[in-house]
Parts: C-alpha cells; structure tokens; sequence
C-alpha cells in the first residue's frame, strides 16, 4: 500500500519535503512516472548503484513510504503514538509545545497521511527548517561489503 500521486502532490504543497540530510534517490524508492508506479531498484551497500532510467526519478515524483513519513515526524521534533483499534489504525503526534494531532486512517501509511495533512495545514508550510552538522565520520573498509 502506497500514497497516490495526489496525496502526495498535496503534502509537497503545504511544505512536505524529505530530509535535507537524504541523498536524493534511493534504490528502494517508489516513483510514479507517465501513469506508472517504479521502484528505482538496485544495490544499496557499500554504495547506493540505481538500475531504473534516469528519467524515471528526475521526471517523476517520488512516493515516500511509511518509513519517510515517520522519518519526518522524527526529524521535525514530533512525539507520535499509533496504534491498531480493531478497525484501522490511530495516530497521535504532539510537536515541542505540546499541541496535539490526531487522526484515524485504514492503514498506517493513510493515518500517518491524515495526520501529516493536518500538521501542515496548521502550519501553513512554514516550518522551521532544521541544519545539521557532522560531528564525524567512520569509513568502514570490509571486503565483505564490496
């Protein structure tokens, strides 16, 4: 189960975007591409190798995954709890003032979806933005991993 294109047209919208500190493409994204759902493909260790056409994640638009769109909850300082209600699924994701968000959704990709939504409609796309600074870096040399 994945966001369609408009679901994800409307969260890029109202500010949503990934991670400042995420390559551009990953071997393991979803894009929709002329009518058509890709998944990029290819090796992911020691360094990421893409196996789609390049056009497929220059021209079309990337799908983020559940797994983005709790990355994003993280990154932007947001405490969230979901769970499974028997029916489908809750959510509820408090930023550093302690304000509150909630939704309900059938899956947990939709609920994280309908809680995104209203997070930056409240913001109006105006969230802070946020730099990081590498402190350091490990090289990690295994023969193993080429």
């Amino acid at each position: 189960m994945s966001l369609t294109k408009n679901e994800v047209e409307k969260l890029v919208q109202l500010g949503f975007k990934r991670a400042s500190y995420a390559d551009e493409v990953y071997p393991q994204d979803i894009f929709q591409y002329e009518g058509s759902s890709w998944v990029i493909g290819g090796r992911i260790m020691p360094d990421s190798t893409l196996l789609s056409a390049e056009a497929i994640y220059k021209e079309g638009t990337w799908i983020p995954s559940l797994e983005d769109l709790l990355t994003w909850f993280e990154d932007n300082d947001y405490l969230f709890e979901m769970g499974y209600i028997g029916n489908g699924y809750k959510i509820k994701a408090v930023d550093v003032n302690g304000c509150e968000y909630k939704a309900k959704g059938s899956t947990p990709i939709f609920v994280c979806y309908h809680v995104l939504l209203k997070i930056l409609e409240k913001q109006g796309g105006q969230l802070k933005p946020k730099t990081y600074e590498v402190d350091e870096v490990e090289i990690i040399d295994r023969k193993d991993l080429s």
